[in-house]
């Protein structure tokens, strides 16, 4: 049924015969393009921070581990409670800054580097606790 030309009303477009629209390419002056020169103090200055902020989200992840301290703050976060909920991360041990966010379905974790100003980067640890 389908293979039949009269079933057709006009002939199936060559889309392939038409050359391409030559806007569909980049400007003549964006092909040759100088760029500055690579530094790489900035990355590796984030690269040096990211390992102690992924050894601060680390020890987040153990105290979790504590049946004792999961439950006292999936109460608090339940209840509403951000104050008692930053009170019990703080008492984690943790040097970094770490900002606390949650839903009825996970808690979220921003570590983050104690510089003020422009931080170079942070982790975030996204943990599910419900439906």
């Amino acid at each position: 049924m389908y293979n039949d030309p009269t079933f057709y009303p006009y002939p199936p477009a060559q889309y392939h015969l038409y050359p391409p629209h030559p806007y569909h390419y980049a400007p003549y002056w964006a092909w040759d393009r100088n760029f500055p020169p690579v530094d790489t103090k900035m990355l590796s200055n984030s690269v040096v921070t990211s390992e102690h902020l992924l050894k601060e989200a680390s020890i987040v992840v153990k105290k979790l581990t504590d049946p004792a301290i999961a439950q006292q703050l999936m109460t608090n976060a339940q209840s509403g409670n951000q104050k008692e909920v930053d009170r019990i991360v703080k008492t984690f041990g943790s040097d970094s800054n770490i900002e606390t966010s949650y839903s009825p379905s996970a808690i979220q974790f921003v570590v983050g580097p104690r510089i003020t100003g422009n931080p170079c980067c942070r982790v975030t640890l996204m943990l599910k606790w419900g439906e």
